[in-house]
């Protein structure tokens, strides 16, 4: 201000440029030329986000590879960590931002009572700009899962992980957004999702941030594989009977390397490889040799129950028989028995005499349960985290596919149930155990009840696979569920219901009824139903959760998704069958009446019936990233009018050069 008022005093010309190039610098360092008042309020601010500043200066003597330091209102700003793979805090100006959905200063923190929660899906309306006071932290968590190493002494030797540091930081994620940034997917983004992204960040001048494609380590990038298949060899080459040594091939050879204390493994499996290779040396048990073909012990698998840390351990064989096993197996369990009481929930002994890699024989015949109980429970995602709460559990046997990441998986089964409209009728192919649609179905279910929605909730859910293991445990899982959710009455109602003796009849409105339907009930029943065309038709509490053994393939054309307005699909890394590709790329049919029943459409022929009329969500499920952007290219370019809402990635295996990738598409 001194300068300004000295202006007068020198030559116009050089009085308007030193004015002019003083004010400049004073607003590059975040004073105001006209008050004092101005430059406190900025202080405050700035001090108020120190710990992002102290976050950042920790990071500045090693940057991440991938990350980029840039200047900007005269002090420095760094990206995420991790580079463009990650969507952690950052600081501009003194405001927060954090990637998606939050480059602007946002309002103050709502009360619940005073947000608004729509009918049709129980969130937020899309203007809402509200700021869970968890968001903070979650944004911090995910930055240091990005960024914090593994640590792990064996990185370099053992073949299980490619990066020790900088998890996201991987060929699979950088291939995955080049194919999300590109021109012919951005044209198929969904008018509605560009809204939300430009809504939601702040433009400084650089597509860096504005990206598709969002990157998440949904868990600990340590102790988080609660699942295990190892390879078993001869501890020495010139004795059979020396015992067996535990791990993984290395690279580019069937050399097995043993890997104590792995970082990503939870501790319970490093425990009982340990306890397993001791009993070894103690039986002499003799270790699978693939030269000659001789030797009994091939691999081992480690499953742990969380809730409980003990392990499921499954012996593979080199035999046909279980009894071909004996007296090694028995030697061999009853020593692990005696050393590790406390260790063990189960322990199973599969069959396996055939040549090649395959760790498992398809044949059901050769698993054989050895002691324990036969399946794992785990607690349904989104159930109560209190452990004495009874909301929903789901059932492992050996025999069926689960998750290597468990809790990881169940960020992925936050966002499938979120993403699903209230009310929907969900078909799930591809459904192992019911994971993802179970959750589902728990969730709004208890969402209706929260709100107290009686039209709430899915309506129906159709799941499907072609383990019949699955079915099992699916059955399992959905007994333990509320009643009020699933709609099924304990087994026991369910017998003393269908005893022999009097034959019943159901009503009009799906009750047994001892009495005989007359005529003028039935003619009732029809009035009414005419009356009030737009109230659905009541489902069938027996129908409401199904699951049919079955491909994916042969489940869709069985009708499996007829009705469904969501389709979730969880395909194993060769991604979708071709059958279903194609029913999915076939356009909508508005000829073809609305049906929940093939029988419903028996008046046309079958090659003409579009088995997924009805579909408006897809929600795609990927562990193969080279299978998804194939039948994602075949979606888009087809005209069924599909459109992406969202593609979120998961680096679910951290360490490993995988990521799981969950898209959204809707017409």
């Amino acid at each position: 201000s001194n300068i300004i008022k000295m202006a007068p005093l020198l030559p116009t010309a050089t009085g308007i440029l030193v004015a002019l190039a003083v004010c400049n610098l004073n607003i590059v360092n975040g004073f105001s030329l006209s008050s004092h008042r101005t430059h406190h309020v900025h202080s405050t601010t700035l001090m108020s986000s120190s710990w992002n500043d102290d976050y950042d200066d920790s990071y500045r003597s090693a940057p991440s590879r991938g990350s980029s330091t840039r200047q900007k209102s005269g002090r420095t700003r760094r990206s995420n960590g991790g580079g463009r793979s990650g969507r952690g805090r950052g600081s501009r100006d003194g405001q927060v931002s954090s990637g998606r959905g939050s480059g602007q200063p946002r309002p103050n923190r709502q009360s619940k009572e005073s947000i608004r929660y729509p009918k049709n899906n129980y969130g937020y309306d899309d203007d809402d700009e509200y700021d869970s006071p968890n968001n903070n932290g979650d944004r911090m968590i995910q930055q240091q899962r990005m960024t914090n190493p593994i640590g792990c002494p064996l990185f370099g030797t053992c073949p299980g992980c490619v990066v020790d540091d900088y998890v996201a930081d991987i060929d699979i994620v950088k291939s995955a957004q080049l194919y999300f940034s590109s021109g012919s997917i951005q044209k198929h983004i969904s008018s509605s999702s560009r809204g939300r992204q430009s809504r939601g960040r702040y433009y400084d001048g650089d597509d860096e941030d504005d990206e598709f494609y969002e990157i998440k380590v949904p868990s600990s990038i340590t102790q988080w594989r609660t699942q295990a298949k190892l390879a078993v060899a001869s501890d020495k080459k010139w004795s059979r009977n020396a015992g067996c040594k535990i791990g993984l091939y290395q690279r580019h050879s069937h050399d097995v390397l043993p890997i104590p204390d792995c970082q990503v493994h939870h501790p319970s499996i490093n425990k009982a490889v340990e306890a397993v290779v001791k009993a070894t040396r103690e039986v002499r048990t003799p270790a699978y040799q693939e030269d000659t073909g001789h030797g009994l012990l091939r691999y081992i698998q480690c499953q742990v129950e969380q809730s409980t840390g003990k392990v499921c351990l499954t012996l593979v064989m080199n035999c046909e028989k279980l009894k071909e096993c004996q007296p090694h197996l028995s030697y061999l369990v009853k020593e692990l028995k005696r050393s590790e009481p406390q260790l063990w929930h189960s322990i199973w002994c599969h069959c396996n005499d055939s040549a090649g890699n395959a760790i498992f024989a398809r044949d059901v015949t050769r698993w054989h349960p050895i002691e324990g109980p036969p399946y794992i429970r785990e607690k349904l995602p989104g159930t109560d985290p209190d452990p004495d709460s009874r909301e929903g559990l789901l059932y492992f046997s050996p025999m069926v596919f689960r998750q290597a990441n468990y809790e990881g998986f169940g960020e992925i089964a936050k966002q499938v149930r979120e993403v699903i409209p209230n009310g929907s009728k969900v078909c799930e192919l591809y459904a192992g155990v019911g994971l993802l649609g179970l959750s589902a179905l728990l969730h709004h279910g208890k969402m209706a009840e929260e709100y107290d929605d009686p039209d709430g909730g899915i309506q129906w859910l159709r799941c499907s696979d072609e383990n019949p293991e699955n079915a099992r445990c699916f059955e399992r899982a959905v007994s333990s569920m509320p009643m009020k959710i699933t709609g099924r009455s304990p087994k026991q109602l369910q017998k003393d219901n269908g005893k022999k003796g009097k034959r019943t009849r159901k009503n009009y409105k799906g009750k047994k009824s001892d009495k005989e339907l007359s005529i003028k009930d039935l003619m009732d029943s029809m009035m009414s139903e005419a009356s009030d065309e737009s109230k659905p038709p009541p489902v069938d509490p027996s129908e409401k959760v199904t699951y049919m053994q079955a491909s994916a393939a042969a489940a869709i054309l069985k009708g499996q998704a007829l009705g469904a307005n969501v389709l979730i699909v969880d395909p194993p890394r060769k991604g979708l069958d071709e059958p279903v590709l194609q029913q999915l790329c076939q356009p909508y049919n508005p000829n073809q009446m609305y049906a929940e029943k093939p029988n419903a459409l028996s008046h046309m022929a079958r090659h003409t019936v579009n088995w997924v009329n009805d579909v408006r969500t897809l929600i795609y499920v990927s562990c193969g990233f080279d299978a998804l952007a194939r039948d994602c290219d075949q979606l888009l370019s087809s005209n069924a009018g599909w459109k992406l809402e969202s593609a979120t990635g998961y680096v679910l295996f951290p360490g490993s050069n995988h990521v799981e990738t969950v898209v959204v598409l809707r017409r």
